[in-house]
C-alpha cells in the first residue's frame, strides 16, 4: 500500500517520511509540491492514504485536494492536512472538502503519533478488515486466522508465476480463473484494498504487468495483516 506524503519543506517531508516509516504499513512516495503530487496520480499513482501539506508553490494543498475530490477514480483516497497552526480557517476548509484529518507542523512526535492512530482507526479498516473482525466473522481464533493467511502466501507465491504465465501465453481466460480464486481469498480474509485492485485488474484482457503488481500488493496486504494479528495475539499464540 503507497502512501503519498507532499511537502515543499524536505526537512519536514522527511521527518514525516520517518515517523510513518516505524509503523511498517505503507510504501512511502513524496513530492515536493502539490503539483508534482497531481503528476503522479496522473501516471497512474493511487495511494492509500495522501498527507499534504497546506502552503506549497504551483499547487496548494487545498487545490490538490479539490482536484483529487472532483476525480472519481481519486475521490474516496483519505487526505491528511499537514498544517501549522496559523492555518486553522484553511484546516477547517479543508474538513469541510473531506479531509479526514490534519497533523500540526512543527511535528512533535507524541502528538504526531496520538494524530496518526486516530486516522489509521478511521482509514485502515477500509483497506484491511481489522483481524478481530474477521475471527468473528469466520468464527475462528488467532491461530486459525494466522493459519489461514499463511495457506493464502503460499497460494499467492505458487499462483502469482501461474497467472503471469498465462497472460503470457495468451490464456486469459484460465488466468482469470486463477485471479477470480485470489480475489476470493481477499473477500474471505477482509483484504477489501487489495480485492477491489484486483476487481479493477481483471477486467476486460488482463495486462500481465498490472496483474502481476496488484498480486505482489496482495502479497503485502496479507504479510501486513499476519503482522497486526500477531500484534494482538498474546505471546504464546504467536507463531514463529
Amino acid at each position: 500500500m503507497k502512501a503519498l506524503i507532499v511537502d515543499d519543506d524536505v526537512v519536514s517531508r522527511i521527518a514525516l517520511m520517518d515517523l510513518l516509516s516505524v509503523y511498517g504499513i505503507f510504501d512511502l512516495v513524496e513530492a515536493e509540491d502539490g503539483a508534482a503530487a497531481w503528476d503522479l496520480l496522473a501516471a497512474g499513482l493511487h495511494p492509500v492514504i495522501v498527507f499534504c501539506d497546506v502552503r506549497m508553490p504551483r499547487m496548494s494543498g487545498i487545490a490538490l485536494l479539490e482536484r483529487m475530490k472532483g476525480d472519481p477514480h481519486l475521490a474516496q483516497v483519505p487526505f491528511v492536512l499537514v498544517s501549522s497552526a496559523s492555518d486553522r480557517d484553511t484546516v477547517l476548509q479543508a474538513v469541510t472538502l473531506g479531509a479526514v484529518g490534519y497533523i500540526l507542523k512543527p511535528l512533535h512526535a507524541a502528538e504526531a503519533r496520538a494524530h496518526l492512530e486516530k486516522i489509521f482507526r478511521i482509514t485502515l479498516d477500509k483497506l484491511a478488515e481489522d483481524p478481530a473482525t474477521t475471527m468473528r466473522r469466520l468464527n475462528i481464533g488467532p491461530d486459525r486466522l494466522a493459519a489461514y493467511l499463511a495457506a493464502f502466501a503460499e497460494q499467492l507465491l505458487a499462483g502469482r508465476v501461474d497467472i503471469v504465465a498465462l497472460l503470457d501465453a495468451g490464456e486469459g481466460a484460465d488466468a482469470r480463473l486463477r485471479i477470480d480464486s485470489v480475489h476470493t481469498g481477499c473477500m474471505t480474509l477482509g483484504l477489501w484494498h487489495v480485492a477491489s485492485q484486483l476487481d479493477n485488474a481483471r477486467r476486460g484482457l488482463p495486462d500481465a504487468r498490472t496483474v502481476a503488481l496488484v498480486l505482489g500488493e496482495v502479497s503485502e496486504s496479507v504479510r501486513r495483516q499476519l503482522t497486526r494479528l500477531r500484534a494482538g495475539m498474546p505471546d504464546e499464540g504467536v507463531l514463529a
